[in-house]
């Protein structure tokens, strides 16, 4: 029982500390590289890392391919909060985004995907995404609205729920079944936590051009669960995750080369 309790616990820190390096990064960097650093699998990279541990290839296999569906869910999340946020408060943001991903991840979660499913339904996704978002995620900032440094205490909170969430999700990993607990890896901790604590501080401008870079990274975080799915099976979890983590960091970069030249980084 100690052990148990034990490997709870490092579980539990150590995903909490990733999350937050990522964060902090994120906020200090401003919005461009703070989209990018927080549309990588910095809180469902954890859940997979110790879910290899604790199951087999099957079961993280089919886990994996219903969070690249669920992927989907995520990016229409995105859209809904930078479509609303740029003139609004943060609940009358978030709060339908939150919504909308619960639906859509409810809808997601009976259907039985394939990996051509999966990523037909990302493509479209992102693809109405990156359009509907456009002039959030193009328009410049004025110095003002540049992301503020984190506080200690936003810091702590943002952990504590990740670990929290890590740690239910593996909890509950066997009574949910491989399906149904990728969908629920794939909620967007890291984005929610985020925007609650940085809308109130830089303006729902600010976090809409957030929001509307960060979908193009996020489509990047699905293709990481593809690979992983993809992979585990023939050559096995450690192959996988260095291929889907690997995946991940080439798409975020590739954004990152081709994010247009601005006179001022904001």
């Amino acid at each position: 029982m100690d052990a148990i309790w034990v490997a709870a616990l490092v579980r539990a820190l150590t995903a909490g500390t990733v999350v937050v390096l990522a964060s902090v990064l994120a906020e200090v960097l401003g919005p461009v590289w703070g989209a990018l650093i927080i549309s990588l699998p910095v809180t469902a990279g954890p859940v997979y890392v110790f879910m290899v541990i604790e199951h087999d290839a099957a079961f993280v296999s089919a886990a994996a391919l219903n969070g690249f569906a669920a992927n989907a869910a995520t990016g229409l999340f995105l859209i809904v909060y930078a479509k609303r946020a740029r003139d609004r408060a943060l609940m009358s943001a978030l709060g339908p985004a939150a919504l909308a991903w619960i639906a859509a991840a409810m809808a997601i979660s009976v259907v039985s995907w394939t990996p051509g499913g999966a990523f037909l339904l990302n493509v479209t996704v992102y693809g109405s995404g990156l359009l509907l978002v456009r002039p959030a995620r193009l328009g410049t900032l004025a110095p003002s609205a540049a992301v503020a440094r984190p506080h200690p205490r936003d810091l702590l909170v943002r952990a504590v729920a990740v670990a929290l969430f890590v740690s239910a999700v593996l909890a509950l990993s066997a009574a949910l079944g491989p399906s149904l607990t990728g969908v629920v890896a794939a909620y967007p901790v890291t984005l929610t936590s985020t925007f609650v604590i940085l809308h109130r501080r830089v303006g729902g401008a600010a976090m809409a051009r957030l929001a509307g870079i960060t979908i193009q990274g996020v489509f990047g975080f699905g293709l990481t669960l593809l690979t992983l799915h993809l992979l585990v099976r023939p050559y096995g979890a450690a192959a996988a995750l260095s291929g889907g983590f690997l995946v991940s960091l080439i798409w975020s970069v590739g954004l990152l080369l081709l994010q247009p030249r601005t006179p001022r980084a904001v």
